[in-house]
Parts: C-alpha cells; structure tokens; sequence
C-alpha cells in the first residue's frame, strides 16, 4: 500500500480518537456541577452593612479616588467584624455581608453577644471613620446595619469560592433600608434568641412585608443603662 495513503488513514484515525476523547471531557465537565451545596443547611446570624446614598457620592468623585473610598469604607468594617469573631463573605456592592459561625450552636448566647457588640462598634466608630475620610480629602460616609438569624446554605463553586444563600440572606438585605442612618435594625428571628438578654433594650420598629400575607417583624436595639 502506498505510504502517503497509510500515512492518511492513520491520521484520519488519530483524528477521530483525539475528537472522541475531547468529546468526553467536554460532555463530563457540562455534567459536573458549577456551583455545589456542601453538606447540610446551616443556622448563621448574618450581617450587613451598608453606605448610604453612595451612589450620589460616588458619581462626584474622580475616578482615582473612587478605589480609596471604598477601601477606607470596607477595611474599617472588616476589621470590626473579624475582632468579633465574625467572617467576610462578600462585598454586594456598596454593601458587606458578614457572619458568625458560632451561631450555628443555637444555645451559644456568646456567639449572639459577638454579633450584636460588633454592631455597635460598627456604630461606634461612625466619627473615626469619617475622620480617616476627611485627612484623604474623602466625603463622609452614613450607614445603616442589619442583622437577622436563620437558616442558610453553604456554597462552593468549582474554582473553589465559598458563598452562603437563603432566606436568611435575603431577609437581612431587605430589612437594612428600615434602620435609621448609623444605627441597627435585627429581624424576628435574632429577636426571638436575644429577646431576655439583659444587657439590650428591643423595640418592634416596624415590618417587612414577605408577600401578601406575611409580614416581618423589625427591632431596634440598643444597650440597657444601668
């Protein structure tokens, strides 16, 4: 048989091995999943923090000092929450959501206590912060924080970044735009674990309307003076 026809067909049949193949692992990774539960539903208390008006601010500064802005914003915030034994989940725009692993053993009051102090530090270092801001030529910065309770599930996707979904997450998101400028709002869920600690004073400051039937319960918290 000539040599160059040989040749040819046994490429041909390289060919259709390499296609094979290749078909494979495509056809395996588009079955694989992306993005992944892991394990079981945990319960978190889960925060948010989130700047006020900054999309009017934003749109006044230039573009170089937009970044500073922000890291100023987001590092103090981070840094609260982590001396409280909290966790970074994500930044959501102008926002940081945070949460408390020990939340995930119901009867942790300290777990509770961390989360609600790393609010009011939050709120405690409102003027510090717009200090900072000011010695960078920065605008001041308002806030509002919100907190809730609840049941969430963790995620990973295939690269490997952790994420946490649910109501929980959601709920806490919503009830942030009911809190007065620098202060806390926390849902019914949180309220119904801290309602007998001593040391806060709770107040029902409202509600967030779930759907048509079902509305939400908001409070207020605040310090007992003693």
């Amino acid at each position: 048989m000539n040599q160059e026809i040989i040749l040819n067909r046994t490429n041909q049949i390289k060919e259709k091995h390499t296609y094979k193949n290749n078909s494979n692992i495509v056809d395996k990774k588009n079955n694989e999943n992306i993005i992944t539960a892991l394990g079981k539903s945990k319960y978190f208390c889960v925060g948010i923090v989130d700047i006020v008006n900054s999309t009017k601010t934003v749109a006044r500064l230039q573009p170089n000092e937009i970044p500073k802005y922000y890291e100023i914003f987001l590092n103090n915030m981070a840094k609260t929450v982590i001396c409280h034994q909290g966790e970074i989940l994500k930044i959501m725009g102008d926002s940081l959501l945070f949460y408390f692993p020990d939340n995930c053993y119901p009867d942790n009051k300290l777990g509770f206590v961390n989360a609600i102090e790393c609010g009011f530090s939050i709120m405690e270092m409102h003027e510090k912060l717009n200090q900072i801001l000011e010695r960078h030529t920065l605008p001041q910065i308002d806030f509002r924080i919100s907190f809730d309770y609840g049941n969430v599930t963790i995620m990973k996707t295939r690269n490997g970044l952790m994420d946490l979904v649910g109501p929980t997450i959601n709920t806490c998101s919503k009830i942030n735009n009911l809190a007065s400028i620098n202060n806390i709002v926390i849902g019914r869920d949180l309220y119904k674990k801290i309602k007998y600690f001593q040391q806060y004073r709770l107040k029902k400051d409202g509600e967030f309307s779930i759907d048509l039937k079902q509305r939400y319960p908001v409070f207020t918290i605040s310090r007992t003076i003693r």
